[in-house]
């Protein structure tokens, strides 16, 4: 541990020592006697302590006997040169000055207490200031309990100087909140457990073997249970022991959290209630902002990334936006948010943009704007769209439900409205007959609307003849029991060519898909 030595000398421990040189700002790493009996041993940039009877009285040697303690890297000495003239205690401070060494003058039953007083304080190294333990212990539990966890890793990060992390449930909290976190702090196969084991059973130093950061984690339990992590992070070889004892109070100190700082877990089985058609009690939509948009997300890829990249995404989403939304995982790995935007549209290209940059690629579906109270038709509308979206292969990577049109109609396979009750049928009476005669139908019906009805137009498209469309038509109204020749029957059938296809892909259909042309 080392102590900026102009603040050391404020602290109370060394409030009757009188210091007779500039500090030169050097830090000190440690106190130490120099005793007759042997060569002293100390750490470079120690303060040393020594009687005034050890200090050579001549001036050659007293030049010789400086310079091989600057040689020896000591930052300076503390003397007791009680009885001493005030010539020679001056003659020393310009000799120290000369070589830039520290010296001051303290009492010699001062000397003991020193040592012992020294070891019980810590400095912060954010500005040097000094403090015993008890009060830095003293300073964490009032940041705790009057500001909550945020000032805790405040506190945290004044005395270490390393940035302080809690991670409760999907909650990330993080000081100083920039830059944004390495995502290899939620992944536990890039750090290993140092060799060296804590004396604190539940604190731990790893390093990572993909950067130079290092990891100083500390479990926490409740109820002897686990629930969480707080972790120091900072680069290799900057822990000290100062910083496993704060560590270790300060996790006592958050088995205090609060249900509060754990919302996520009870918002994530708020929604998954909400996307199963019911709504929670008020108790939990109050949690909620009053009003905005529901969004879903799901993957346009695999996701084969490391375990822990739920963690690391849900720590974007609340480092870029801490306010004004709530947000889970489905158990497939959609991502689902309630969000509180006036430009929902900006929302969720940044959002997209954030997790492109994670590594998970995904499309959107966004509901309209609706208050929580109806958030089962709002996270309705979203996974509609983005469901649909993904059947139609859509082009924009959002898909507004308001944009949908006559797709609205189609919510397979949840639910059980006429048109997919229709549409099942039909597709079951196109299943009797052969897969290569099925799968022509199915496209000449899609043609033959996408050309306004016309015959020659669709026998162009098709590349045959205009007598075999209409065969084949008369097949598909003979088949389903349609006309045509009049408006119910060309509605009918204008409905179905575009559901249809969207039927097929979602599964049921059992025959290919053929392209037109082909």
């Amino acid at each position: 541990m080392k102590l900026k030595l102009e603040y050391l000398a404020r602290c109370g421990t060394f409030s009757e020592c009188c210091f007779r040189t500039p500090f030169y700002k050097k830090e000190v790493s440690g106190l130490a006697f120099i005793c007759r009996s042997g060569p002293a041993v100390w750490e470079p940039q120690s303060l040393l302590l020594v009687y005034g009877g050890l200090i050579p009285s001549g001036r050659e040697q007293l030049a010789m006997w400086l310079e091989k303690l600057k040689g020896r890297g000591a930052a300076g000495f503390l003397a007791d040169l009680s009885g001493e003239e005030d010539e020679r205690i001056d003659a020393l401070a310009k000799a120290c000055c000369e070589r830039e060494l520290v010296f001051g003058t303290a009492a010699a039953e001062h000397f003991a207490s020193l040592i012992n007083e020294y070891s019980h304080l810590i400095a912060s190294r954010t500005d040097g200031t000094v403090r015993a333990y008890d009060r830095v212990l003293e300073d964490l539990q009032h940041r705790f309990y009057t500001s909550g966890t945020d000032s805790l890793l405040d506190g945290l990060n004044y005395w270490t100087g390393c940035q302080a992390a809690l991670i409760v449930g999907q909650d990330t909290f993080v000081k100083p909140s920039v830059p944004v976190l390495n995502e290899a702090v939620f992944y536990p196969a890039y750090w290993r457990k140092e060799p060296q084991k804590s004396s604190l059973s539940h604190v731990s130093l790893y390093f990572s073997s993909r950067s130079k950061k290092m990891l100083l984690q500390a479990e926490l339990f409740k109820n002897r249970l686990p629930f969480g992590v707080l972790c120091l992070i900072g680069e290799e070889g900057i822990f000290e022991p100062s910083d496993y004892i704060l560590l270790n109070y300060a996790s006592i100190l958050c088995t205090g959290i609060d249900d509060y700082k754990r919302r996520s877990r009870r918002i994530e089985a708020a929604i998954e209630m909400i996307c199963g058609g019911q709504m929670p009690d008020s108790s939990v939509t109050n949690l909620f902002p009053e009003s905005g948009y529901a969004l879903v997300l799901r993957d346009l890829e695999a996701d084969g990334t490391a375990d822990g990249k739920k963690e690391y995404l849900s720590y974007l989403i609340h480092h870029y936006f801490p306010q004004k939304l709530c947000y889970s995982f489905s158990a497939e790995g959609s991502l689902r948010l309630f969000a509180s935007t006036e430009d929902v549209d900006h929302f969720g290209r940044r959002l997209l943009d954030i997790l492109d940059r994670a590594g998970k690629r995904c499309r959107a579906g966004v509901s309209r704007y609706y208050t929580i109270s109806q958030a089962v038709t709002a996270f309705f509308e979203a996974e509609s769209a983005a469901h649909i979206a993904g059947l139609l292969e859509y082009g924009e990577r959002i898909c507004y439900y308001h944009d949908l049109g006559i797709y609205r109609l189609l919510n397979y396979p949840e639910n059980s409205w006429p048109i997919n009750q229709m549409l099942g049928e039909m597709d079951e009476l196109l299943n009797q007959m052969d897969e290569e005669k099925r799968d022509v139908l199915a496209m000449t019906v899609r043609v033959f609307v996408k050309c306004k009805f016309n015959y020659q137009k669709t026998a162009d498209k098709l590349y045959t003849h205009v007598n075999t469309v209409r065969y084949r038509i008369k097949l598909i109204e003979d088949l389903w029991d349609a006309d045509l020749s009049s408006d119910e029957g060309r509605l009918l059938f204008s409905v179905l060519a575009k559901l249809l296809p969207l039927w097929m892909k979602s599964g049921c259909y059992s025959g290919t898909i053929p392209r037109e042309g082909e």
